[in-house]
C-alpha cells in the first residue's frame, strides 16, 4: 500500500510556492513591466511618426504653393524684361533713323565730298553710341534666360550642320582639323553652368566627330550669348555681334540717302 508522506508533500509545496512567488516577484513582474513600457514608448513612437507625416504633408504643401508662386513670378519678370527690350530696341532704331533723317538734310548743303566724310564719321559715331547705349541697356535688363536661350541656340545651329546641304560644310572641317585633338575657344557674356559647358563638349566633339578640349573665357562685352572658334569655323551669336549686324544694315542704310555714296 503507497503511504503518503504529508510533511514531504506539504515541504515541497511550500516550496514551489516560495518558488512561485520568487518568480512572480523578479522575473514575472519586471518583464511585464518592461513589455508594458516598450508598448509605451512604440505608441508614442507610433503617435510621433503620425505628427511627422502631417507635418511633412503640410510642409510639402506650402513648398509646393511658394514654387508655383515663384515661377509665376519668373515667368512674368521674363516678360516683361523681354518686352521692355523690344521696345526700348525699337525706340534706338526709331530715334537713330529719324536723326539721320534729320542730319541727312542739314548737310544736303555741304559739298558732296566733304558731306560724305562728315556724314560718314558722324554715322560712325552715331551708331558707335547708341550701340554703345543699348549694349549697356540690354546688359542691365538682359535675363539669365536670354543668355543660357542664345547658348541653347547656338548649339541647336551647330547640330543642324548635321543635315541637308550643310553636311558637306561638316566634313570639309573635319578634314581641316585631321586627326589632332582640336580645341573650342568659347568666349561667354556669363559663366557657363557645367552643364552647358558638357553639352558644348558634346556638340563640338560630335561635330569634330572624335574628342575636343573646351578653352573657357568670360567677356561681359558681349551682353549676353557667347562667340565660338573651332579651327577655321567661327559662331558668334551674342548681343554685341547682333548689335554690330545691326549697325552694319543701320550704316548701308544711312549711305543709300547721301547721293554719290
Amino acid at each position: 500500500m503507497l503511504e503518503l508522506n504529508v510533511p514531504t508533500i506539504a515541504f515541497e509545496i511550500i516550496n514551489f510556492l516560495i518558488l512561485s512567488f520568487v518568480l512572480y516577484r523578479f522575473l514575472f513582474l519586471p518583464v511585464m513591466r518592461n513589455v508594458q513600457k516598450r508598448a509605451s514608448e512604440k505608441e508614442q513612437l507610433l503617435r510621433e511618426l503620425d505628427e511627422n507625416r502631417d507635418e511633412a504633408a503640410r510642409l510639402r504643401g506650402d513648398l509646393e504653393t511658394r514654387l508655383a508662386n515663384i515661377e509665376q513670378e519668373i515667368t512674368e519678370t521674363i516678360a516683361q524684361a523681354q518686352e521692355k527690350l523690344e521696345n526700348e530696341r525699337r525706340e534706338v532704331l526709331q530715334w537713330a533713323e529719324k536723326e539721320a533723317e534729320r542730319l541727312l538734310t542739314e548737310a544736303q548743303a555741304e559739298a558732296q565730298q566733304i558731306q560724305q566724310r562728315a556724314m560718314a564719321e558722324f554715322h560712325d559715331e552715331l551708331l558707335e553710341a547708341i550701340l554703345e547705349s543699348s549694349g549697356l541697356i540690354i546688359g542691365q535688363i538682359a535675363p539669365q534666360e536670354l543668355h543660357d536661350t542664345l547658348v541653347q541656340k547656338l548649339n541647336d545651329r551647330i547640330w543642324e550642320f548635321g543635315r541637308g546641304d550643310e553636311i558637306q560644310h561638316v566634313e570639309a572641317i573635319r578634314r581641316s582639323l585631321g586627326e589632332r585633338t582640336p580645341t573650342v575657344y568659347a568666349t561667354s557674356a556669363r559663366p557657363l553652368s557645367p552643364d552647358q559647358q558638357r553639352l558644348l563638349l558634346r556638340t563640338f566633339s560630335a561635330l569634330a566627330d572624335h574628342d575636343v578640349h573646351l578653352e573657357m573665357k568670360t567677356d561681359p562685352a558681349l551682353v549676353a550669348g557667347l562667340r565660338v572658334r573651332l579651327g577655321d569655323l567661327i559662331m558668334d551669336n551674342s548681343i554685341s555681334a547682333q548689335l554690330a549686324g545691326l549697325r552694319e544694315d543701320v550704316s548701308n542704310a544711312l549711305k543709300e540717302h547721301v547721293p554719290g555714296e
